[in-house]
């Protein structure tokens, strides 16, 4: 009996030692199987333009003492500058909107998915994610492998993934799970 826990411990301990060499091999082509780790893009809630308005403030101060030596000051007056304003690009509908640059069409269109909001550029040439908006309690993960740009939303117990390329024209695909 003695004997046979000790080949079984023997066995045990070449089988452990077999299976992190085997793993310390594989992790290394695994790692380079995959060129570049997705990133992570946190976008704003919201995007939408943002209307200023130009305040301008005048404050004016006059004091008055009563000692004849010293005449009273002039009045002061204070203009306080408008801020400048600020202009945001609002998203692409969700319809689509065609347009041309550098002579080539460029299709412009959002996504509104479960997990959050994702707006892309398709041109023959370029695919480039504009924005990618999660919503409250998703993360927003962008991939973009040749010619093609791929938006995942991951939440509690969901998955939103939106897979977009150009074939002869814009396409999608777009998957909800979970």
């Amino acid at each position: 009996m003695t004997r046979g826990l000790q080949y079984l411990a023997a066995w045990s301990a070449s089988t452990a030692v077999a299976v992190a060499l085997s793993w310390l091999g594989i992790r290394f082509v695994l790692d380079a199987g995959v060129p570049e780790h997705p990133r992570v893009v946190a976008g704003p809630t919201q995007l939408s333009a943002i209307a200023t308005t130009t305040t301008t403030t005048t404050v004016t101060t006059t004091t008055t003492t009563t000692t004849a030596a010293v005449p009273p000051p002039a009045p002061t007056t204070t203009t306080v500058a408008p801020a400048p304003a600020t202009t945001t690009q609002p998203l692409p509908s969700e319809d689509g909107t065609w347009t041309e640059q550098d002579g080539e069409p460029v299709y412009l269109r959002s996504f509104r998915l479960r997990g959050g909001v994702a707006a892309i550029r398709f041109s023959p040439n370029e695919m480039e994610p504009i924005s990618a908006t999660p919503r409250q309690g998703f993360a927003a993960t962008v991939e973009q492998p040749a010619d093609a740009v791929v938006v995942e939303f991951t939440g509690p117990g969901h998955r939103s993934r939106l897979e977009a390329t150009w074939v002869g024209g814009p396409q999608w695909r777009i998957v909800e799970a979970g």
